[in-house]
């Protein structure tokens, strides 16, 4: 039997104009919706959530393939948008009203979703503030049952697949994705444990949209689901999450704490992370830090991006 998994996304993005530097609603601009998006020519699809624009990968099963799907998926989905506009990839942000004043600016997320540490349906999140809007970015990982990867496919498979994701995805974008924008939007999505089961295996909707600005993070996202699935298949699962703490995981990916969480890096999963996630997260680390990780050029989207 073999390690086979796949891997997709379905990230969201905020659309401005490129002039004026506002965001606008992609509603107008998108015909997919969610029960009819619309198909792209190389794969993957797009829709409008909301006011954001989301766009859907076909599923991967190497590293490659899943940076290919994305930058296709990506080039295709700028064609169809207005030429003096561009996709970005931010966490949250405050819409001017005039842009909300259609009813479905005013839908979020028909679907519950679901808890695998206190094993329920979380509650709709719901913000006092009516202009703020979020971007998820959602990992979808799968098996055809007929290879080691087959606990994907049982509920406490999922959980804890969906855990050690915490422990790993989760821990480690406390780090990569600190900026306020990031935390006011944990504080109403993204919370520890985030998931919707699915019959190919589990859908993971803690992440903000921040690892789509780059091939590096996408890349890094691939290794550490390789990881998180070879912990959980050699039985290692509770092991890891006792030495970080159930309670401390979930506390600091809640309130965004870098410095709590890059202790944990350091402790608990550099040393058991396989060779190829810890140089990506060291590679997205560095980039960060040089402030060398822009997402048009990253992905080269629009000419003036790579001119």
């Amino acid at each position: 039997m073999g390690k086979c998994f796949t891997i997709g996304c379905d990230p969201e993005f905020f659309l401005r104009e490129k002039q004026s530097g506002k965001l606008i609603s992609a509603i107008p601009h998108i015909k997919g919706t969610k029960t009819e998006p619309q198909l792209l020519p190389q794969g993957g699809n797009i829709q409008h959530d909301n006011v954001a624009v989301e766009i859907a990968t076909d599923p991967a099963k190497s590293m490659e393939t899943f940076v290919q799907n994305i930058k296709l998926t990506l080039t295709e989905a700028v064609k169809i948008l207005p030429t003096n506009t561009e996709i970005v990839a931010i966490p949250s942000a405050n819409f001017d009203k005039k842009q909300l004043e259609h009813p479905e600016a005013e839908v979020f997320g028909c679907d519950p979703d679901y808890d695998a540490w206190e094993i329920r349906e979380n509650e709709k999140p719901c913000s006092v503030d009516n202009t703020f809007r979020s971007c998820g970015a959602h990992i979808h990982l799968g098996t055809d049952g007929k290879d080691e990867n087959a606990f994907l496919l049982d509920f406490e498979g999922k959980l804890t697949t969906v855990k050690i994701m915490d422990c790993v995805h989760g821990i480690i974008s406390t780090v990569l994705d600190s900026g306020k924008k990031a935390i006011d939007r944990r504080k109403l999505y993204g919370k520890p444990g985030a998931h919707r089961p699915k019959e190919y295996g589990v859908e993971y909707r803690v992440l903000s949209n921040y690892w789509l600005k780059s091939p590096v993070t996408v890349s890094m996202m691939y290794h550490l689901s390789k990881d998180v699935l070879t912990i959980v298949r050699e039985g290692k699962a509770e092991g890891l999450i006792n030495a970080m703490g159930e309670n401390q995981v979930k506390d600091t990916i809640i309130n965004g704490d870098a410095d709590a969480a890059m202790k944990m890096i350091e402790t608990n999963l550099l040393p058991i992370l396989s060779e190829d996630s810890v140089y990506y997260f060291n590679e997205v680390l560095a980039k960060i830090k040089a402030n060398d990780m822009n997402f048009h050029m990253e992905w080269e989207l629009y000419k003036e991006a790579v001119a």
